[in-house]
Formats: structure tokens, sequence, C-alpha cells
């Protein structure tokens, strides 16, 4: 018995363990592949289909779509995840590599198997999904970045699903802000390039598809990684560099992941920049210490990125009013969003 596709075949059952099923099999073009999923059994016959048990695949609950999350234990992904199963009008399913998720629907898959990749999607059939799993920034991850988010794009063009791919600021090289929609990229990085081709690829290849592009992404509880370096340092009493001349526009994680959920369930293509109002690196990190109510310390200093002497964007502006004019979703400040974080924690 075959392993591949089985995690995807147990997490409908989850879902559906009482409801009738549909009776369309699922053909594959492959034999003999193995991937990245794992639950229970998956049935894999001599003429090289993969068939989920009864060898269907089943439809969604009525009136709710299937809604494929990859990197569902990243930052963005796991608060995602967590907003579209709340709302009730997301069938949700995360996906992960390494760092197991706490999900019913959660779904072991590595991006860099093509046949793993087409083998879930094939069976799940979601309407929707939203790529934005991250790698860590070194060689090895930087070049599999490019056939994941193609395996990804593949495999829903073959079912027919919307696409949102999440990018970044990152793509510019900070010498020309504002940054509009369709500023086209001018990369820094061997990371940067790679989301940028990424961008034109999907662009060229599934036009339909929604790109977009948030800055750094924030949040209170848990704290993000930028912010969680800051506290780290704080406590450790090492010396905390933060830059006054490298400007970015912070989202607020629930700010980005409510923007997405609308914008899943829209039909809006393109280039879309999604981010905050501009900040430094040093106001920035004020802010978010205020916030949590953390003294800086005489060892959080003022910097810059000549001093540091690394090859940083520095002004990575962004014009952010076609997404001002698409969503119902306010993107507001570092301030507003700790305004309202507090009044959550509150309740």
């Amino acid at each position: 018995m075959g392993t591949v596709g089985a995690r995807a075949h147990a997490a409908l059952q989850n879902h559906h363990a009482r409801r009738p099923r549909s009776r369309q099999t699922i053909h594959r073009r492959s034999r003999g592949w193995r991937g990245g999923v794992r639950r229970g059994q998956w049935a894999q016959q001599k003429d090289g289909r993969a068939s989920g048990g009864d060898g269907c695949a089943e439809t969604s609950r009525s009136g709710v779509k299937r809604l494929l999350i990859t990197g569902g234990s990243g930052y963005l992904g796991w608060r995602l995840t967590q907003m579209a199963t709340a709302s009730g009008e997301w069938e949700t399913f995360p996906t992960f590599l390494a760092n197991r998720i706490d999900h019913p629907n959660g779904l072991r898959l590595d991006l860099r198997d093509r046949a793993a990749t087409e083998t879930v999607t094939a069976s799940l059939r979601p309407e929707v999904i939203i790529h934005q799993a991250v790698s860590p920034r070194n060689s090895e991850h930087i070049a599999a970045m490019i056939p994941a988010a193609r395996h990804i794009m593949q495999a829903a063009a073959e079912i027919g699903a919307r696409l949102i791919h999440v990018s970044t600021d990152m793509i510019w090289d900070g010498t020309r802000p504002p940054y509009g929609d369709d500023s086209p990229p001018s990369p820094l990085t061997p990371y940067a390039e790679a989301k940028a081709a990424i961008e034109n690829m999907i662009a060229d290849e599934m036009p339909q598809t929604l790109i977009v592009r948030p800055s750094l992404i924030y949040g209170f509880d848990p704290i993000d990684k930028q912010t969680g370096w800051i506290v780290s340092g704080i406590r450790r009493s090492e010396t905390v560099r933060l830059f006054t001349d490298e400007l970015r526009c912070p989202i607020w994680v629930d700010t980005l992941a409510t923007a997405l959920l609308e914008l899943a369930d829209s039909d809006h293509s393109g280039r879309l920049n999604i981010a905050g109002r501009p900040l430094n690196r040093w106001d920035f990190g004020m802010k978010m210490l205020a916030a949590l109510g953390i003294e800086p310390g005489p060892n959080v200093i003022r910097s810059t990125i000549a001093e540091s002497g690394l090859a940083r964007p520095a002004d990575l502006t962004m014009d952010t009013s076609k997404a001002r004019q698409w969503l119902r979703t306010p993107l507001i400040s570092v301030d507003e969003a700790a305004v309202r974080h507090q009044r959550q924690a509150a309740r």
C-alpha cells in the first residue's frame, strides 16, 4: 500500500465521516511515486491511479469552500489557518513540512515533490490555494523555492483552483520608492532574486493568479520573529542595533490574514501590495516594545545600514492605494493594531 496522499484522505474523512460521498474518481498520470504526505493508508492501483479508500474525491460541505494553505506551520500560515477555521466559511487544510501543527486537517507535504503535491490537490480539490510557505534563507532552500512554487501553480491549474501567491517587498532594491503594484523587481539578494523569479513565472504562466506583496509581518501574541529577536537581545543584555535609515511598511498578521481571506473569496488577479504605513526599523522596534510593555534599555541603539556594511534595501515604501480600493479590511498602523490587540486580550 502506498502512503502518498494518505493524510489528505484522512483529513477529508475527519470532515465527512457521516456524509455521503461523491463518486468522482481521481486519475493520475504517474505510478510508483513517493511523497511528503503521511496519515493512514492510500491505495495505489496497478494502472497508476491513486484513490483514497473507496477511490473517490469527496466534495466539501454544502456552502463551505475548501482552502489549502501551504506553510501552515509558519507565522502567517498558522494565523491564517486559525482565522479561516474559526470563520466557519472555509474547510481549511494547512500543510507543514518539518514542524507538525495541531490541526485536525494538517497535512505533511513536501512541495518539492511534484507528484505528492498533485496528489494532495487532486484528492482535496480545494477551491482556493494560498501559497505562502517560507523557507530558511540558505542556498539549498532558496534553490528549492522556484520548483516548489511551480509545483503548486501547476497543481492549482490542473484542478482549476484559485491561486493566491504571497510574495515580499524584498523584491525591490529600495532606490526608487514608492513602489507600486506593477513596479518591476530589482532584487539585491539571492532570496529576493528567487522571489522575483517566482512572481514572473506565475504572472506569465498563470495570469489569473493573485500575487500579494506584504512588508514586514508582525504580531503581539505570539510575537513575530523580528520582535522576538529584539526582546531576546534585551533580556540577554546584548547589543541590539536598529536601523534609522531602513524604511519598511509593517503589516499586522491579523490584518494580512483577514485581507487574504477576503481576497480568497474574490476574483481579483495580478499583483497587489498589502502593507501598513512606512516606518524605519528603529521607530517600528520602539512601537512594538511599547505595545509589549518592555523598556528598551541602553543596549538597544540606533544604527544605519551604512554602519552595518550590509547590502539591504533602504526604502521599501509601498503604494497600497489599489489594496485600499479593493479591500474592506482596513490597513491599519502599528499603533492602531496595538490598541486592537489590547482590546482583544482584555475580553
